[in-house]
């Protein structure tokens, strides 16, 4: 009975690996403008989830799993990363000031926050919902019988100019175009040029636990 008790457990904890997944967000510096001049707006930005597949026979539930958390998904498709697939779809993320109320009441995995303590200056940056997170964990232990854990996701952010002028701002605590800016660090955007912003484990597991990390200063 011990033994065949044993083997049930081993395969529980073979069923119960790790899912991976990412999300990415463009973030334009005109929406970031705008928000500077109507502080009780939410705008919502083109994002892009990617969730480990279970296998095809499982796309459809994870499809609707895809649906239920994140904000207005579709054009579903799958793709191949280091021999593993992934179901994507396009969905849109938030964009607001920290304290907005309606940002609070709305339950989205990945939200970009801003705030703006000096006049000339408008600090942004992200805000992971753990409850959210724990709320998709659960349906996937009970839909998948798979594990799912925050430092299995990757977060980055394509940061483009759409103004016309040269746009200054100021990074930290994340990688630029892959560089590791781990101190302040004051750059140019030129006009129709994109930075890839990648969070690095750190600002992702702060942000998890706490909240809202700002890591960006743009000058008004």
């Amino acid at each position: 009975m011990k033994k065949k008790a044993g083997i049930v457990a081993i395969g529980i904890v073979l069923l119960l690996v790790a899912c991976s997944g990412s999300i990415s967000s463009e973030l334009y510096i005109r929406d970031l403008l705008d928000l500077a001049a109507s502080p009780n707006q939410v705008f919502y930005t083109q994002g892009t989830v990617s969730v480990e597949s279970f296998g095809s026979d499982s796309n459809e539930d994870l499809k609707e799993m895809i649906v239920t958390w994140f904000r207005d998904a579709q054009n579903f498709r799958e793709t191949t990363i280091d021999f593993s697939t992934y179901l994507v779809a396009d969905i849109k993320i938030p964009i607001a000031y920290a304290d907005n109320e309606l940002l609070k009441e709305e339950q989205d995995l990945l939200s970009i926050v801003v705030k703006k303590d000096k006049l000339r200056e408008l600090e942004f940056g992200i805000r992971l919902d753990k409850n959210v997170f724990a709320k998709i964990q659960e349906h996937v232990r009970e839909m998948f019988y798979q594990d799912l854990s925050i430092s299995d996701w990757t977060f980055s952010i394509d940061l483009k100019n759409d103004t016309r002028n040269a746009q200054s701002m100021t990074l930290q605590t994340i990688y630029a175009n892959d560089e590791p800016l781990l101190y302040p660090k004051t750059i140019t955007v030129k006009e129709r040029e994109t930075v890839k912003l990648s969070f690095p484990d750190i600002l992702r597991d702060y942000s998890y636990l706490y909240g809202d990390v700002f890591f960006g200063t743009l000058a008004l």
